[in-house]
């Protein structure tokens, strides 16, 4: 995989997963008011992982394409890290 493969499968990851995050958001107020405080804070916590992962990606912009596969495998943590936080979110509803 090149440079813009890993690229563009990460950015896609990460809009996937914001869309998957505006989707539970929108599903926050069938929720009772005391889950509402925990899911905000694994919201919170997974945005933060969105925007490392943004990050990382944009500090290897001029890195050549043999770096880019460190990049595949940060893609590859970060996204099991939101599959974990997905997860626990799905248990709060």
């Amino acid at each position: 995989m090149n440079k813009a493969e890993i690229k563009n499968k990460a950015k896609n990851a990460i809009d996937e997963a914001y869309a998957k995050i505006s989707e539970l958001e929108s599903k926050r107020d069938q929720m009772s008011s005391e889950l509402k405080g925990e899911f905000d804070e694994k919201i919170k916590a997974l945005k933060a992982k969105g925007e490392e992962l943004k990050q990382k990606i944009s500090s290897y912009e001029d890195e050549g394409e043999d770096k880019w596969d460190e990049v595949k495998d940060i893609l590859s943590d970060s996204m099991e890290s939101f599959r974990e936080g997905f997860s626990k979110l799905g248990k709060l509803f």
